[in-house]
């Protein structure tokens, strides 16, 4: 399983049409598709590091986000493209709806 703790956010539509046309509750689960580039989809699920309830489009939140899809094969395929700094895309399906960047990361 691949972890990322990851600077995210969720853009607003007046900066993106296909964005989420509402903030999103972070109480029931959260697990878009990220977007390493080169396509490479990954289903993650997206964790706050703070108690709050809701992630505000537009707003920087700093989060876990645990990928149990990822193993040895996928993440060989996808190493050449994990770095700190580095960043990813939020989507949902073929959607950007956000964007985020890897602040560090583990895989086990």
């Amino acid at each position: 399983m691949l972890i990322l703790e990851a600077d995210i956010c969720f853009d607003k539509q007046s900066e993106n049409p296909d964005a989420l046309p509402h903030d999103v509750s972070t109480k029931g689960i959260i697990r878009p598709a990220i977007n390493f580039g080169n396509n490479l989809l990954f289903s993650g699920t997206i964790i706050a590091n703070k108690n709050i309830e809701i992630f505000k489009r537009g707003e920087t939140y700093n989060v876990m986000i645990e990928m149990p899809t990822i193993e040895q094969e996928a993440y060989e395929a996808i190493s050449p493209l994990l770095r700190i700094g580095g960043d990813f895309k939020i989507q949902n399906a073929s959607r950007i709806i956000g964007k985020g960047k890897i602040l560090d990361f583990i895989y086990e």
